[in-house]
């Protein structure tokens, strides 16, 4: 009987090494994939940092050219000027927000005339101009205060108004009053780095038939009190076949000083 077993105990070895090599084989192609995905994903951060670094190059160069005097100076105009930077093709276009309403220092004429000029009842448009300025005004009083509190209370809002300015334009939808249709129709018009009345000269028609409803600067530039202009610069890169990169920053230009620009904000999307 013992030699009959010798065949068997070879079958259960050979067994044994087929499936040592099938989970050899699946090893294997596990980490071949993992490998693959490793090598995808290596590919497409260095692909986005060479366009962010690309699209970064690009606002440098448009601060450069709104810098300079003579041919060489850009307009702040909105129009795409093209550029290829270490192999990152891309364009970059400049628009003044000198012509943009701020919320943190209109009046409250022009904020309600920049509601009307977006379709508001003009009660509406006065209340809800009422309202940011309350948000952004402390209240005169402790009892002013706790009346604020209570009105947004009652209307279900989370809190009331802190007595400062808006750091963000995304925070009007907290203001009493404000719908999301409407902000979504303002926000295109609004600026926070806009340190005066919007320049008539520069504003779009929203805003310009918000000055004329306002009484303030009508179509003229009379009334613009702004200081060192800010810009917008918004610059998108790409290499063929990877994510696209959106680069947007928020600049001054003083002329003085060094460097003779301040950035205010700068913000990323794909």
């Amino acid at each position: 009987m013992r030699p009959a077993s010798k065949p068997r105990e070879r079958g259960f070895a050979l067994l044994i090494v087929l499936w040592s090599l099938v989970l050899l084989s699946l090893l294997s192609a596990q980490l071949l994939a993992s490998g693959r995905t490793a090598v995808n994903l290596a590919a497409n951060l260095r692909a986005a940092a060479q366009a962010q670094a690309a699209a970064d190059g690009a606002i440098y160069t448009a601060i450069f050219h709104l810098s300079i005097g003579g041919s060489g100076q850009w307009q702040a105009d909105g129009k795409p000027h093209a550029f290829n930077i270490g192999g990152v093709n891309g364009s970059v276009q400049v628009t003044s927000l000198a012509g943009k309403i701020n919320p943190n220092v209109a009046s409250t004429v022009l904020l309600a005339g920049f509601f009307q000029a977006l379709g508001t009842a003009p009660a509406q448009a006065s209340a809800l101009a009422d309202a940011i300025i309350a948000w952004r005004n402390p209240a005169t009083t402790p009892a002013a205060a706790q009346a604020l509190l209570a009105e947004y209370k009652r209307a279900g809002m989370a809190f009331g108004p802190p007595g400062h300015g808006f750091a963000d334009l995304s925070e009007l939808a907290a203001v009493i009053g404000m719908k999301p249709g409407l902000l979504a129709s303002a926000m295109p018009h609004m600026s926070l780095y806009q340190t005066g009345d919007p320049d008539p000269r520069l504003a779009d028609p929203v805003v310009r038939k918000a000055l004329q409803l306002s009484n303030q600067t009508g179509l003229d530039s009379s009334g613009y009190s702004g200081n060192a202009p800010a810009y917008q610069i918004s610059a998108d890169a790409g290499l063929s076949g990877a994510l696209d990169v959106h680069r947007q920053a928020v600049v001054t230009i003083s002329g003085t000083g060094d460097p003779p620009y301040a950035i205010l904000s700068l913000t990323t999307g794909y």
